[in-house]
């Protein structure tokens, strides 16, 4: 799709590698989060603080590239509204091993954590297929709906952490806030790859 239209355009592929290079980095971070929660391996944190900023750098660079020209105008809301939905995903990760460095993870809910770590993995890998997928000019159907079904488990395991929450002991109301923002930045990263997925498909359908 995008290749077959951008043979000898500069600015376009550079804007493709940019966005995608953004999209590697927070597939990076996902996994680096993945450890810090699974194996509670606490270097890992750093590792993703180190990686948003990088990310942030290849967002600018992407966006700045499509401001300057690249693409034809009517596609140019599209292409930054993936980029935007994709740092969105990005800025979660951050704030999830944020709010988990300070919390003391309760056995009760630890398993359906770490499960939506792993659902979480898989679905920004499967995104990252799809933009792969897409910018050679294959249909990303497939991949659009594996994402969503994956968001969905993701859902009833957060229904089943809202069931327990109320049974675990907190010491104060700070340890109390800090266990429900990590629970709402953990599961709302798939929200947000669910839209990029969305927002990567109408772009497909634009290129048609």
């Amino acid at each position: 799709m995008f290749k077959r239209w951008l043979r000898g355009y500069d600015k376009e592929e550079a804007a493709l590698k940019a966005m995608h290079e953004h999209l590697q980095l927070m597939c990076m971070a996902n996994d680096a989060l993945g450890d810090l929660i699974r194996r509670e391996e606490t270097s890992r944190a750093e590792t993703i603080y180190d990686l948003e900023r990088e990310g942030d750098m290849a967002r600018r660079h992407a966006l700045s590239i499509i401001f300057e020209g690249a693409f034809l105008p009517y596609l140019r809301p599209s292409l930054c509204r993936f980029v935007e939905l994709v740092d969105q995903a990005f800025d979660t990760l951050e704030d999830t091993a944020r709010f988990f460095e300070r919390i003391s993870l309760h056995d009760a809910i630890a398993d359906e954590c770490r499960t939506i770590t792993s659902l979480n993995k898989e679905m920004c890998e499967i995104l990252r297929l799809a933009f792969q997928r897409a910018i050679h000019g294959e249909d990303i159907r497939e991949q659009v709906l594996a994402i969503r079904i994956l968001e969905k488990r993701v859902d009833d395991l957060k229904a089943e952490i809202n069931q327990k929450i109320h049974d675990i002991p907190v010491g104060d109301f700070w340890q109390g806030k800090f266990y429900a923002d990590f629970l709402d930045s953990l599961t709302t990263f798939s929200d947000h790859i669910e839209d990029a997925s969305d927002a990567l498909y109408v772009l497909t359908v634009s290129f048609r």
